[in-house]
């Protein structure tokens, strides 16, 4: 066998395998900088809640001694007994009133429930019914009658 220029003993090479590999190296360099990327939001967003943190501290502490302060200041407002007591009227009168007028309206709806009942007691004792008055049982009885005259007028006519 005589070997030529340039000719080696090795197989062919693979180009696909070597394209494949070098694909895959760069899926992994492009997902490497997409890493380092979130990475970099992460930290910004990171150092930004530290700073919303310190800022809320600040704030929380400059609210509890404005709290301490303002509870600490005497408020030199008074009522006068008298008001307080005319208060007391007010309000004692106006439940007062009020109790009233509930029990009125209470004794106006059981009267208009006995009522209601009586008239339900009278029906009953006539043997009329309760949901059926006899305006409506007529209606009914025409009404029956009529479909049933032109159910038999139609089966006079087809047949």
């Amino acid at each position: 066998m005589d070997m030529g220029i340039g000719k080696g003993r090795s197989d062919k090479i693979n180009i696909d395998g070597l394209i494949e590999c070098t694909d895959n190296e760069n899926e992994a360099l492009r997902v490497e900088r997409s890493l380092t990327e979130k990475i970099e939001e992460l930290k910004l967003t990171t150092a930004a809640l530290n700073a919303a943190i310190d800022r809320i501290e600040s704030i929380v502490s400059n609210f509890n001694s404005s709290v301490q302060e303002i509870q600490a200041k005497e408020i030199g407002a008074q009522v006068h007994p008298q008001t307080l007591k005319s208060l007391n009227n007010i309000c004692t009168n106006f439940v007062v009133e009020v109790g009233r007028q509930l029990m009125v309206h209470r004794d106006k709806q059981l009267e208009l429930q006995m009522e209601h009942e009586k008239r339900i007691v009278r029906m009953l004792e006539k043997s009329k019914g309760i949901w059926l008055s006899d305006k409506w049982v007529k209606i009914l009885f025409v009404g029956l009658l009529l479909y049933n005259a032109l159910v038999i007028l139609y089966v006079h006519i087809k047949t």
